[in-house]
């Protein structure tokens, strides 16, 4: 992929999910948020469907055949985690503006790598770096050092 592909594609990434707010916002006038996470996560579900028989099938029966009970447990923590995030999410924007919810979303971003770093103590110095770039509005571009 070369550079210029995939900065188009992080700036479509970015204009979606920033206009998705303003349609979630839409989206809850009418019903609840677990009725309208309950229909979001269903449509998602059947457009990736087909995507997984098509290009992921063999990688399911393999997993399968070594050991499910893992796969089971982290697929019900991730689901768990998925759901909760979510459900806060929808909820929070019956009570704050979408403004104020798309900067509780995107906070996740820096967290992630000091949550893995405070349990695991795994030295993610890039890692750390890139947070650093991105919480401070530094303009180091973070991918000469990859």
């Amino acid at each position: 992929m070369t550079k210029t592909v995939s900065l188009l594609s992080a700036l479509l990434c970015t204009f979606i999910w920033g206009t998705t707010f303003i349609a979630q916002d839409t989206g809850m006038d009418d019903i609840g948020p677990f009725t309208f996470n309950a229909v979001r996560f269903f449509v998602g579900f059947l457009a990736i469907l087909p995507l997984v028989f098509l290009f992921e099938k063999k990688k399911f029966k393999s997993e399968f055949k070594l050991d499910i009970k893992p796969f089971i447990v982290l697929s019900i923590l991730i689901g768990i985690s998925l759901f909760l995030g979510s459900a806060l999410q929808q909820v929070a924007l019956l009570y704050t503006d979408v403004a104020n919810a798309a900067f509780f979303t995107i906070f996740y971003v820096p967290m992630v790598p000091i949550i893995v770093f405070l349990f695991k103590k795994k030295n993610n110095t890039l890692e750390c770096l890139a947070i650093s770039c991105f919480v401070l509005n530094w303009r180091i571009p973070v991918n000469k050092f990859l």
